[in-house]
């Protein structure tokens, strides 16, 4: 942002909504904010921030130029009181900054709508994170910030190119929630230890294990070693069962090495890739959605920084409905989700992102993962209301007296029911 020695804003009719404006060329998002200010100028400050805060410059720059630039305010609603996640405010010289009120004590909580050019989000992931978030968080009138409903058009990426439908497809189209070990302990173990706990665990039952979010290949010819290990277990755990079983590779590398990862996993076979969003950049995702070769699992690596706390950063259901209309085929469900601590109505909003028809875009699948055991069954299926998720199971059956197969077996035969 600018200097500390701008004028205020002139123009504020640039910033507020115009009804002879249409509403297609624009993204709307909804916003709770508190703020030490009155809030019609934070509103105001805050479309200011991420589109234009100089609209005058005398010989230079005529306001007249940014009528289809600048965000508008749409319209403010008073919101519920809370005191969770406020911070101290703080003001600077700047046009974006509006008074704040000496010694105000109590801070009033808002539901913000505000309207995003499409000219100024260009359909790019990338932009839309540094537009409907970037620097607002900063601004020193907020004292809480999240990002409540922001659903994407079609136009931002290609949708799940499998979701539900196709990774259910992948297997045979089973009964019950699927089955999945993450390949544990994530880092240190050898090649040929880790394929006997996957052939053992398929073997058992389970329909897919996965990579380890943390599991590190220094080039690409160790990438392809593993990678080729691990389908071997996998085929041999399709011979010895009669089933379909699927193994997911850990895609989360540099920006320089995807292309030629991605281009091993296809060329091996593997059944679908993971890769982590909020670091690799959301843009991985309709990057290789649009190729329609493998399915996409977006790992919550590092996202839970933006989510977790319910006064600060974007609520669950709207990264679910982002990461389904970039192109994920699976999402992670937060810590929480399917127990006593995570509330109803935001585990209602989660499978709504999830499963509601959305511009054409397949469902995406939830996983749930977190110390998973058979007997948490009935509550799972109950917070998603329906089969159509996965369980990341690795302790219940790592630890399980009886051992690995048996493990996997007894827990397939709780889903089966």
């Amino acid at each position: 942002m600018s200097s500390g020695n701008l004028p205020r804003s002139t123009h504020p009719e640039l910033f507020i909504w115009d009804p002879d404006l249409d509403p297609a060329d624009y993204l709307l998002v909804r916003y709770r904010i508190s703020t030490a200010t009155d809030v019609e100028a934070a509103a105001r400050g805050m479309a200011m921030e991420q589109s234009v805060a100089t609209v005058v410059i005398p010989g230079f720059v005529d306001p007249g130029i940014f009528r289809d630039w600048t965000i508008r305010v749409r319209s403010l609603q008073k919101a519920e009181p809370s005191q969770e996640g406020e911070l101290q405010p703080y003001s600077l010289a700047t046009e974006v900054y509006p008074s704040l009120e000496p010694g105000l004590e109590s801070r009033e909580h808002w539901d913000i709508e505000l309207a995003f050019p499409m000219r100024l989000l260009a359909c790019r992931p990338s932009q839309l994170m540094n537009v409907l978030v970037g620097e607002l968080p900063r601004l020193g009138f907020l004292t809480s910030f999240r990002v409540v409903d922001s659903i994407l058009p079609s136009a931002f990426g290609p949708g799940p190119a499998f979701g539900v439908e196709g990774i259910r497809a992948r297997l045979g189209n089973p009964p019950g929630p699927l089955l999945c070990r993450s390949m544990r302990p994530g880092v240190g173990l050898d090649t040929d230890t880790m394929a006997r706990l996957n052939r053992e665990v398929l073997v058992g039952g389970f329909q897919l294990v996965k990579d380890d979010e943390l599991a590190c290949f220094t080039d690409d010819a160790s990438f392809r070693k593993h990678v080729q290990a691990m389908i071997r277990a996998r085929d041999e755990a399709r011979e010895r069962s009669g089933e379909p079983k699927l193994y997911i590779a850990n895609l989360i590398c540099e920006p320089e090495e995807l292309e030629s990862r991605w281009r091993i996993a296809c060329e091996l076979g593997v059944d679908g890739v993971l890769v982590a969003p909020f670091i690799q950049s959301l843009g991985v995702l309709p990057r290789l959605a649009r190729e329609a070769c493998l399915p996409l699992l977006a790992h919550n690596t590092f996202s839970d920084l933006h989510t977790r706390h319910t006064g600060w950063g974007l609520s669950d259901s709207v990264v679910c409905g982002w990461l389904r209309q970039l192109g994920a085929d699976w999402f992670v469900t937060p810590g929480p989700f399917a127990t006593p601590h995570f509330p109803s109505q935001l585990t209602r909003e989660l499978m709504e992102a999830a499963f509601n028809p959305r511009d054409g875009a397949r469902p995406i699948m939830p996983i749930l993962q977190g110390g998973k055991k058979p007997e948490g069954l009935a509550g799972y299926r109950a917070a998603v209301g329906s089969d159509n998720f996965m369980l990341i199971v690795a302790s219940w059956v790592d630890s399980h007296a009886e051992g690995l197969v048996s493990a996997a077996r007894k827990f397939r035969d709780e889903v089966a029911g």
